[in-house]
């Protein structure tokens, strides 16, 4: 089978994500007992009291789970999965670097961020690496919970397991690695909101939408509607352009029509002409 560029720099980011959230275990949350949820922090938990190291019960745990997803939900599992799957656990065995701080906050902090960081990579590149979700996508066909509940109540468990195992200030901070870390995934599968979505509501749509197009250079959306109030005929516009063209845009829209009623919203991710180009399948 012939392995396109695209597919070769994506499995490259499958080895760098699972990297740096390895460093994330092995460099802060492992040597402070704290974790974001997960198998990993099952492991954690497992180290400290079985002397069971962390990659050995990141390679028990989610191997079965990966079979248990192949003969629940038929298909083949995804070769980025297994790569995922499998890296992390070779990962977190090879990269011994101890502590990079003792300090329970920064553990926190920089543990978050790294793991957080690292996942987004691997999810980004349309990988995985195992895990809970695989439990809780059996939980939400068996019980009356969404997917979603399901992994937050997996990783309520794990958290709560650290509660026990160590004490509840460790279970606090690793509630916030969980916030930390989940937003940084966010972060970096949609990026900051660099662009904003103009709705734009005018009695002058032919006259606005020729500046924008000319002057600004961005296309324009029409779209039809009506007055709730006075069941007139409307027209909406929708545009979406770079945060640094926001107050252009205003001025544009403004100098045609003072009256306009205009709402701005925060766009995360933008594919298409004149922003980032859509992925490619294989």
């Amino acid at each position: 089978m012939r392995i396109t560029r695209r597919q070769a720099l994506e499995y490259l980011q499958i080895a760098v994500g699972t990297g740096i959230t390895a460093v994330g275990i092995n460099g802060f949350y492992a040597p402070n007992h704290i974790a974001d949820g997960g198998v990993s922090g099952i492991g954690i938990i497992l180290q400290y009291l079985l002397h069971v190291p962390i990659w050995l019960t990141l390679a028990v745990f989610n191997l079965p789970l990966l079979w248990l997803s192949h003969r629940l939900w038929g298909g083949r599992v995804g070769l980025r999965t297994i790569v995922g799957t499998l890296l992390l656990s070779v990962w977190v065995g090879v990269l011994h670097m101890g502590a990079l701080s003792h300090n329970i906050l920064l553990a926190t902090i920089y543990g978050g961020i790294l793991s957080g960081v690292g996942l987004g990579l691997v999810f980004r590149a349309r990988g995985t690496t195992g895990g809970t979700d695989v439990v809780a996508r059996f939980a939400s066909h068996i019980l009356p919970v969404s997917m979603g509940q399901a992994m937050m109540a997996i990783d309520f468990f794990v958290i709560a397991g650290f509660g026990v195992t160590f004490d509840a200030t460790k279970a606090m901070y690793s509630l916030i690695a969980l916030f930390i870390s989940a937003r940084a995934i966010d972060l970096v599968q949609e990026g900051t909101a660099f662009a904003r979505a103009f709705t734009i509501v005018t009695e002058k749509p032919d006259a606005v939408s020729q500046r924008i197009l000319v002057e600004a250079g961005r296309g324009v959306t029409r779209i039809g509607g009506h007055g709730a109030y006075t069941g007139e005929a409307r027209s909406m516009l929708y545009v979406v352009v770079l945060r640094s063209e926001v107050t252009r845009l205003k001025s544009l829209i403004y100098e045609v029509d003072p009256d306009a009623f205009v709402v701005v919203a925060n766009v995360h991710e933008v594919v298409g002409e004149g922003f980032r180009r859509p992925p490619l399948e294989e």
